[in-house]
């Protein structure tokens, strides 16, 4: 399946938690993630990977047990996504029951404009004072949202 539109939340919903909202044409997939995974900082350096040519990719977003983890694979003009969710990810073999809650193929652009767009808007709202707060002494991922922005070599 090839998506056609594609957009991303994230919104801090309590001290070192947050909510990605994926949307992608009419599906809509929530992920509460903590701090301790570096969530909006995973999907931005998978971007900026994308954007600097790597085929693949790969984001982790810690639920504390759980953990959803985004792999993005054959990556060119579009690029496969799956969510898997696993059940434990502290469990000495992680990936076992690992359950596949989306996957589709996402134009490469829309993914790389909406990561930026998401950061942006969190830096907006928050600052980088404000995240730093809010998300557990944490840094805003800064360097990965200039990296995004910057022309592609």
């Amino acid at each position: 399946m090839d998506v056609t539109s594609f957009d991303m939340r994230w919104e801090i919903v309590g001290s070192g938690w947050a909510k990605l909202t994926w949307i992608a044409d009419d599906d809509e997939l929530q992920v509460i993630t903590s701090y301790t995974g570096h969530g909006l900082q995973d999907l931005l350096r998978t971007a900026v990977d994308l954007h600097l040519g790597s085929g693949s990719s790969l984001a982790w977003l810690s639920d504390e047990p759980h953990a959803h983890v985004f792999v993005f694979t054959g990556a060119a003009e579009h690029v496969y996504v799956q969510i898997l969710l696993l059940p434990d990810e502290y469990a000495e073999d992680p990936w076992i029951g690992a359950k596949r809650r989306w996957a589709a193929r996402i134009p490469v652009h829309a993914f790389l404009t909406a990561a930026a767009n998401m950061a942006q808007a969190v830096l907006d709202q928050y600052g980088e004072t404000g995240y730093k707060q809010a998300w557990r002494n944490m840094s805003f991922p800064s360097q990965e949202l200039a990296l995004l922005r910057s022309e592609r070599p």
